[in-house]
Protein backbone atom coordinates (compact mmCIF):
# COMPACT_ATOMS: atom_id res chain seq x y z
CA UNK A 1 0.00 0.00 0.00
CA UNK A 2 1.43 3.42 -0.96
CA UNK A 3 1.80 6.24 1.52
CA UNK A 4 -1.15 8.29 0.30
CA UNK A 5 -3.55 5.36 0.64
CA UNK A 6 -2.17 4.57 4.09
CA UNK A 7 -2.81 8.17 5.13
CA UNK A 8 -6.40 8.06 3.85
CA UNK A 9 -6.92 4.73 5.63
CA UNK A 10 -5.64 6.31 8.87
CA UNK A 11 -8.13 9.17 8.50
CA UNK A 12 -10.99 6.69 8.00
CA UNK A 13 -9.91 4.77 11.11
CA UNK A 14 -9.81 7.97 13.15
CA UNK A 15 -13.38 8.75 12.05
CA UNK A 16 -14.47 5.24 13.02
CA UNK A 17 -12.76 5.56 16.39
CA UNK A 18 -14.55 8.87 17.03
CA UNK A 19 -17.92 7.33 16.18
CA UNK A 20 -17.22 4.31 18.39
CA UNK A 21 -15.91 6.34 21.34
CA UNK A 22 -17.63 7.63 24.43
CA UNK A 23 -18.66 11.28 24.59
CA UNK A 24 -16.23 11.86 27.47
CA UNK A 25 -13.21 11.29 25.18
CA UNK A 26 -14.72 12.77 22.02
CA UNK A 27 -12.54 15.91 22.21
CA UNK A 28 -9.41 13.75 22.15
CA UNK A 29 -10.71 11.69 19.23
CA UNK A 30 -11.55 14.82 17.24
CA UNK A 31 -7.99 16.03 17.82
CA UNK A 32 -6.61 12.71 16.53
CA UNK A 33 -8.88 12.93 13.48
CA UNK A 34 -7.53 16.40 12.68
CA UNK A 35 -3.96 15.16 13.16
CA UNK A 36 -4.60 12.46 10.56
CA UNK A 37 -5.63 15.17 8.10
CA UNK A 38 -2.46 17.14 8.84
CA UNK A 39 -0.38 13.99 8.24
CA UNK A 40 -1.91 13.37 4.79
CA UNK A 41 -0.47 15.42 1.94
CA UNK A 42 -3.69 14.97 -0.07
CA UNK A 43 -6.11 15.80 2.73
CA UNK A 44 -4.01 18.67 4.06
CA UNK A 45 -3.81 20.28 0.60
CA UNK A 46 -7.50 19.79 0.00
CA UNK A 47 -8.74 21.23 3.29
CA UNK A 48 -6.19 24.07 3.19
CA UNK A 49 -7.58 25.18 -0.16
CA UNK A 50 -11.23 24.38 0.62
CA UNK A 51 -11.14 26.64 3.68
CA UNK A 52 -8.91 29.40 2.24
CA UNK A 53 -11.82 31.40 0.81
CA UNK A 54 -14.63 29.73 2.75
CA UNK A 55 -16.74 32.21 4.72
CA UNK A 56 -17.10 30.12 7.86
CA UNK A 57 -18.59 32.96 9.91
CA UNK A 58 -21.21 33.49 7.23
CA UNK A 59 -21.84 29.75 7.00
CA UNK A 60 -22.45 29.58 10.75
CA UNK A 61 -25.02 32.37 10.52
CA UNK A 62 -26.72 30.60 7.63
CA UNK A 63 -26.61 26.98 8.75
CA UNK A 64 -26.55 27.11 12.55
CA UNK A 65 -29.38 29.48 13.41
CA UNK A 66 -32.32 27.67 11.85
CA UNK A 67 -35.19 26.53 14.08
CA UNK A 68 -38.17 24.74 12.49
CA UNK A 69 -41.48 26.55 12.94
CA UNK A 70 -42.86 25.86 16.39
CA UNK A 71 -39.68 24.11 17.52
CA UNK A 72 -37.41 25.84 20.03
CA UNK A 73 -34.46 23.55 19.24
CA UNK A 74 -32.14 24.74 16.52
CA UNK A 75 -31.38 22.50 13.57
CA UNK A 76 -27.94 22.15 12.00
CA UNK A 77 -28.00 22.56 8.22
CA UNK A 78 -25.23 21.99 5.69
CA UNK A 79 -24.07 23.62 2.44
CA UNK A 80 -25.31 21.92 -0.72
CA UNK A 81 -21.92 22.17 -2.42
CA UNK A 82 -19.95 19.02 -1.42
CA UNK A 83 -16.63 20.85 -1.05
CA UNK A 84 -18.20 23.60 1.07
CA UNK A 85 -19.93 20.93 3.17
CA UNK A 86 -16.58 19.30 3.92
CA UNK A 87 -15.03 22.70 4.68
CA UNK A 88 -17.89 23.55 7.04
CA UNK A 89 -17.59 20.34 9.07
CA UNK A 90 -13.79 20.61 9.13
CA UNK A 91 -14.07 24.14 10.57
CA UNK A 92 -16.53 22.86 13.18
CA UNK A 93 -14.03 20.21 14.23
CA UNK A 94 -11.31 22.85 14.42
CA UNK A 95 -13.48 24.93 16.76
CA UNK A 96 -14.06 21.92 19.02
CA UNK A 97 -10.34 21.15 19.05
CA UNK A 98 -9.36 24.80 19.72
CA UNK A 99 -12.03 25.06 22.46
CA UNK A 100 -13.60 28.10 20.79
CA UNK A 101 -16.84 26.11 20.69
CA UNK A 102 -17.79 23.70 23.44
CA UNK A 103 -18.78 20.27 22.13
CA UNK A 104 -21.17 19.69 25.04
CA UNK A 105 -23.00 22.95 24.38
CA UNK A 106 -23.14 22.15 20.65
CA UNK A 107 -24.63 18.71 21.25
CA UNK A 108 -27.30 20.06 23.56
CA UNK A 109 -28.08 22.96 21.21
CA UNK A 110 -28.42 20.95 17.98
CA UNK A 111 -28.74 17.30 18.96
CA UNK A 112 -30.69 17.42 22.19
CA UNK A 113 -32.07 13.96 23.01
CA UNK A 114 -33.92 14.04 26.35
CA UNK A 115 -30.86 15.50 28.05
CA UNK A 116 -28.72 12.43 27.33
CA UNK A 117 -25.21 13.23 26.11
CA UNK A 118 -24.92 9.62 24.95
CA UNK A 119 -27.92 9.95 22.64
CA UNK A 120 -26.89 13.44 21.52
CA UNK A 121 -23.38 12.27 20.67
CA UNK A 122 -24.80 9.26 18.80
CA UNK A 123 -26.98 11.59 16.70
CA UNK A 124 -24.00 13.90 16.08
CA UNK A 125 -21.90 11.00 14.84
CA UNK A 126 -24.62 9.79 12.49
CA UNK A 127 -25.48 13.20 11.08
CA UNK A 128 -22.08 14.93 11.04
CA UNK A 129 -19.13 12.57 11.44
CA UNK A 130 -20.38 9.66 9.32
CA UNK A 131 -21.34 11.76 6.25
CA UNK A 132 -18.01 13.62 6.56
CA UNK A 133 -16.11 10.33 6.66
CA UNK A 134 -18.01 8.85 3.74
CA UNK A 135 -17.64 11.95 1.60
CA UNK A 136 -13.86 11.89 2.03
CA UNK A 137 -13.82 8.15 1.34
CA UNK A 138 -15.72 8.63 -1.93
CA UNK A 139 -13.36 11.38 -2.96
CA UNK A 140 -9.98 10.02 -1.92
CA UNK A 141 -10.08 6.30 -1.12
CA UNK A 142 -8.69 5.03 -4.41
CA UNK A 143 -9.28 1.28 -5.04
CA UNK A 144 -6.28 -0.94 -5.85
CA UNK A 145 -5.22 -0.87 -9.50
CA UNK A 146 -7.31 -3.10 -11.70
CA UNK A 147 -10.24 -3.24 -9.27
CA UNK A 148 -13.30 -0.96 -9.62
CA UNK A 149 -14.63 0.92 -6.64
CA UNK A 150 -17.24 -1.16 -4.82
CA UNK A 151 -19.68 1.72 -4.50
CA UNK A 152 -18.78 4.34 -7.10
CA UNK A 153 -20.27 7.77 -6.52
CA UNK A 154 -23.30 8.51 -8.70
CA UNK A 155 -22.42 10.75 -11.61
CA UNK A 156 -24.31 14.01 -11.86
CA UNK A 157 -26.28 14.60 -15.05
CA UNK A 158 -24.36 16.76 -17.51
CA UNK A 159 -26.21 18.93 -20.04
CA UNK A 160 -25.29 18.19 -23.63
CA UNK A 161 -25.97 21.63 -25.10
CA UNK A 162 -23.36 24.36 -25.42
CA UNK A 163 -23.24 26.53 -22.30
CA UNK A 164 -22.15 30.12 -21.70
CA UNK A 165 -19.38 30.63 -19.16
CA UNK A 166 -20.78 31.60 -15.75
CA UNK A 167 -19.62 31.08 -12.14
CA UNK A 168 -22.07 28.16 -12.05
CA UNK A 169 -19.95 26.36 -14.65
CA UNK A 170 -17.09 26.29 -12.17
CA UNK A 171 -19.34 25.01 -9.37
CA UNK A 172 -20.84 22.27 -11.55
CA UNK A 173 -17.41 21.16 -12.74
CA UNK A 174 -16.28 20.97 -9.08
CA UNK A 175 -19.19 18.63 -8.35
CA UNK A 176 -18.30 16.43 -11.32
CA UNK A 177 -14.64 16.29 -10.31
CA UNK A 178 -15.62 15.42 -6.74
CA UNK A 179 -17.67 12.39 -7.83
CA UNK A 180 -15.44 11.35 -10.74
CA UNK A 181 -13.08 8.39 -11.08
CA UNK A 182 -10.04 10.67 -11.17
CA UNK A 183 -7.13 9.67 -8.97
CA UNK A 184 -7.23 11.43 -5.57
CA UNK A 185 -4.15 13.54 -6.36
CA UNK A 186 -5.72 14.67 -9.64
CA UNK A 187 -8.94 15.60 -7.81
CA UNK A 188 -6.98 17.80 -5.42
CA UNK A 189 -5.15 19.49 -8.32
CA UNK A 190 -8.44 20.09 -10.14
CA UNK A 191 -10.17 21.52 -7.08
CA UNK A 192 -7.19 23.74 -6.28
CA UNK A 193 -7.46 25.29 -9.74
CA UNK A 194 -11.25 25.55 -9.73
CA UNK A 195 -11.44 27.09 -6.25
CA UNK A 196 -8.76 29.62 -7.17
CA UNK A 197 -10.59 30.38 -10.43
CA UNK A 198 -13.85 31.00 -8.57
CA UNK A 199 -12.08 33.50 -6.30
CA UNK A 200 -9.93 35.19 -8.99
CA UNK A 201 -10.60 38.94 -9.29
CA UNK A 202 -8.34 40.03 -12.15
CA UNK A 203 -8.46 39.15 -15.84
CA UNK A 204 -4.79 38.04 -16.07
CA UNK A 205 -5.22 35.71 -13.10
CA UNK A 206 -8.47 34.25 -14.47
CA UNK A 207 -6.78 33.76 -17.81
CA UNK A 208 -3.82 31.95 -16.21
CA UNK A 209 -6.08 29.69 -14.15
CA UNK A 210 -8.32 28.90 -17.11
CA UNK A 211 -5.23 28.03 -19.12
CA UNK A 212 -4.00 25.77 -16.32
CA UNK A 213 -7.33 24.00 -16.04
CA UNK A 214 -7.53 23.60 -19.81
CA UNK A 215 -4.14 21.84 -19.77
CA UNK A 216 -5.24 19.68 -16.83
CA UNK A 217 -8.51 18.75 -18.53
CA UNK A 218 -6.77 17.76 -21.75
CA UNK A 219 -4.25 15.65 -19.86
CA UNK A 220 -6.99 13.85 -17.91
CA UNK A 221 -9.39 13.54 -20.82
CA UNK A 222 -12.08 15.76 -19.30
CA UNK A 223 -14.46 17.03 -21.95
CA UNK A 224 -17.93 18.27 -21.03
CA UNK A 225 -19.99 21.44 -21.63
CA UNK A 226 -18.63 23.10 -18.48
CA UNK A 227 -15.03 22.56 -19.58
CA UNK A 228 -15.97 23.71 -23.10
CA UNK A 229 -17.45 26.91 -21.64
CA UNK A 230 -14.22 27.54 -19.72
CA UNK A 231 -12.19 27.01 -22.91
CA UNK A 232 -14.40 29.47 -24.78
CA UNK A 233 -13.95 32.02 -21.97
CA UNK A 234 -10.18 31.51 -22.12
CA UNK A 235 -10.18 32.21 -25.86
CA UNK A 236 -12.28 35.35 -25.33
CA UNK A 237 -9.99 36.66 -22.59
CA UNK A 238 -6.87 36.02 -24.69
CA UNK A 239 -8.27 38.18 -27.49
CA UNK A 240 -8.62 41.12 -25.10
CA UNK A 241 -5.31 40.87 -23.24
Amino acid sequence: MDTSREQIALFLRRCDELMQSKYIIADTKIGELLQSIAMSDLLYAFFRDATAHFDYAGAKRKYMNFAPYGDAQKKLLFPEDPVERLAFVFCLFMEFDNKTMDLGWFLQEYFYEDGSFYESFYAFCNQVVKPFRNAVKVMFDEPPRGRPARNPAPQAAVPQEKLPFTPQCIEEEKKLVYSSALAPADKVDALLLLNALAAAKTVPLRCALLSGYDRFARTCGRNNPYVAAMRAELARLKENL
